[in-house]
C-alpha cells in the first residue's frame, strides 16, 4: 500500500497561548543588542554565514555574564562555522571546537587563523586572479554570434565544464554558466596553490571559493531548502573578488592585535564522544547551539559545498557524515540508532511523544517519515543526554554549559519545550543547577506563533 501524507491539520497551540498569558519577561536580545542581526554584519563571521547559525551576540552575552577571561578555556561541541570560537578569539580566550560536518572543519580553521602573512596572501591572490581571467578568455560566455578569438584560436564552449559536475548536481541547482565560472576559479586556484603551499593559504582561498557557491546558484535557504527561478548567468568572478577583499580587510584590521595568536583546536568528530577528544576537567565554559527537534537535515544546508569541494556525492558518502550527528531529522534515523536508552522512561519526553502518536492516529497519518516522528524525538533527547554526560567529564567543577535552543512545533503541531526537557535530563545526570532565559522570539510563518528561543545554562 502506498504511503499517504497528510498535511498538518492544526494551526493552534494551547501551550504557546498559555506561555504568552503567563510569562511576561522581555527577550534578552531586545535589551542586549536592540534587535536580532545577521552574522553577515560582523568581521570574520561574515566569511561564511550558515543559515541555521546564530549571531555572535549570544556567546558574547554568556562570556560577559559568567566573566570568562583569557585565563579560561571555552568549548563549542557543535562548532558549526565557529561563531563561538571566533568571539572567544577576539577576546583572547583559548577555545576548542568539535564538529561532525567535514565542510565546516576547513571553514572554522580559516576563520580562526589570524596569524597569517597578509602580503603572501595578496601575492597568491594576484596570481589566482590573473589566472582566472586567462582561463576565462578561452571560453565563449557571450551568447551573441560574433567572431571572437582567443590566443589559442576559436573560443571554447563553457559547457565543457559540465564534465566536472558532481553526480546529482543538476543545472536546476546551479546553471551552466555560473557553474563553469566556479570551476574556472577552482582550476585557477589548483594551478597556483601547490602541495608545498602552507595549509592556511589553501584554507583561506577555498573558504572564499565555497562561500560563493550558494550565492552563485539557484538554491535558497529560508531556512527551508528551496530552488529559485534559474539564473542563467551571474557575476561569479566579481563575487569571488568581493569575498576575498572582505576577508583580507578583516585580517588587515587585526594584524597588530595580540589576539591573533590566541590558541584554538578544532576536532573533526562526534559530540557524543567529547571525553575522547578533550582532557577531563579542562573546560571552564561550554557555549553552543545544538540541533533541536525541528526536523532539519543539517547536511542538506551544505550539500552544494560538500559535493563540489569534498566530492561527497552518494547516499553512502552523506551517511558517513550524518551518523556523526545527533538525530535531529527523520532523514538521519538508522536501524542502529539507539540513543533513546539514555532517556528511557523520561516523563516529559513521553508526554510529548504520546501526544504526537495520538495525533498521528487521529489523522490516519501513514507516510514513512511521519511514522518516525516519535522515534526521532526519543533519539534526539537520548543523544543530547549523552552529550550532557560527556560534558560533565570535561567541565571543571563550577563550570557552565550554555545552550541556545528553540521550542518546536515540527511534529503534528505538538509543542516541544526543548530547554525545559534538556534541563530535566541534565539535573538527573548530576548537574547542580540550571537556568532558563528567553533569548528571543522566533516567528514561525507556518502557524503564526512566536516560538521561544531560550538559553539553558547548566552548572557542574
Amino acid at each position: 500500500m502506498a504511503f499517504k501524507y497528510h498535511k498538518p491539520t492544526r494551526d493552534k497551540c494551547e501551550v504557546c497561548e498559555e506561555l504568552d498569558r503567563t510569562i511576561t519577561e522581555k527577550p534578552i536580545i531586545s535589551t542586549y543588542v536592540g534587535k536580532a542581526s545577521s552574522a553577515n554584519n560582523y568581521p570574520f563571521h561574515n566569511w561564511y554565514n550558515f543559515v541555521l547559525g546564530y549571531v555572535p551576540d549570544f556567546p558574547l552575552y554568556i562570556i560577559n555574564k559568567y566573566k570568562i577571561t583569557p585565563e579560561h578555556t571555552v568549548l563549542d561541541p557543535f562548532m558549526g562555522t565557529a561563531t563561538t570560537n571566533v568571539v572567544a578569539k577576539g577576546l583572547g580566550i583559548p577555545s576548542y571546537g568539535v564538529e561532525a560536518n567535514d565542510y565546516f572543519i576547513g571553514v572554522g580553521k580559516t576563520k580562526l587563523t589570524w596569524n597569517i602573512d597578509i602580503e603572501k596572501l595578496n601575492r597568491y591572490y594576484k596570481k589566482i586572479q590573473k589566472r582566472i581571467y586567462e582561463i576565462a578568455d578561452e571560453y565563449k560566455f557571450d551568447d551573441a554570434e560574433d567572431n571572437l578569438f582567443s590566443k589559442s584560436g576559436t573560443l571554447k564552449p563553457y559547457t565543457e565544464y559540465n564534465t566536472y559536475r558532481p553526480e546529482g548536481l543538476e543545472a536546476r541547482y546551479i546553471s551552466d554558466k555560473p557553474f563553469a565560472k566556479l570551476m574556472i576559479i577552482r582550476q585557477a586556484m589548483s594551478e597556483v596553490i601547490k602541495k608545498s603551499t602552507p595549509i592556511e593559504i589553501y584554507n583561506f582561498f577555498h573558504t572564499a571559493f565555497t562561500a560563493i557557491i550558494v550565492p552563485s546558484s539557484n538554491v535558497s535557504y529560508g531556512p527551508g531548502f528551496g530552488i529559485k527561478r534559474a539564473r542563467n548567468d551571474y557575476d561569479v568572478f566579481g563575487l569571488f573578488e568581493q569575498k576575498v577583499t572582505r576577508m583580507l580587510g578583516d585580517l588587515d584590521n587585526v594584524k597588530k592585535s595580540e589576539n591573533r595568536k590566541t590558541p584554538f583546536k578544532i576536532v573533526h568528530g562526534d559530540s557524543r564522544h567529547l571525553s575522547e577528544y578533550i582532557d577531563e576537567s579542562s573546560i571552564d565554559c561550554i557555549i553552543t547551539s545544538p540541533p533541536y527537534p525541528g526536523d532539519h537535515e543539517y547536511t542538506k544546508y551544505t550539500k552544494l559545498e560538500l559535493m563540489i569541494e569534498h566530492d561527497v556525492v552518494s547516499k553512502a558518502d552523506f551517511r558517513v557524515i550524518k551518523k556523526r550527528m545527533l538525530v535531529g531529522s527523520t532523514t538521519n534515523i538508522y536501524k542502529e540508532c539507539n540513543d533513546r536508552v539514555y532517556v528511557e522512561g523520561n516523563p516529559l519526553i513521553a508526554e510529548v511523544t504520546d501526544e504526537i502518536q495520538k495525533r498521528l492516529e487521529h489523522d490516519g497519518a501513514t507516510s514513512g517519515y511521519e511514522k518516525l516522528y516519535t522515534k526521532l524525538v526519543w533519539e534526539y533527547f537520548g543523544g543530547m543526554a549523552i552529550v550532557l554526560s560527556e560534558a560533565l567529564k570535561v567541565l571543571k567543577k563550577g563550570g557552565t554549559f550554555s545552550l541556545l535552543v528553540s521550542d518546536s512545533h515540527a511534529f503534528k503541531m505538538v509543542h516541544i519545550r526543548t530547554a525545559v526537557i534538556l534541563k530535566d535530563i541534565a539535573l538527573r545526570l548530576g548537574y547542580s543547577d540550571g537556568l532558563i532565559e528567553l533569548w528571543q522570539h522566533k516567528r514561525s510563518t507556518s502557524h503564526g506563533y512566536n516560538l521561544r528561543e531560550e538559553i539553558l545554562t547548566l552548572i557542574k
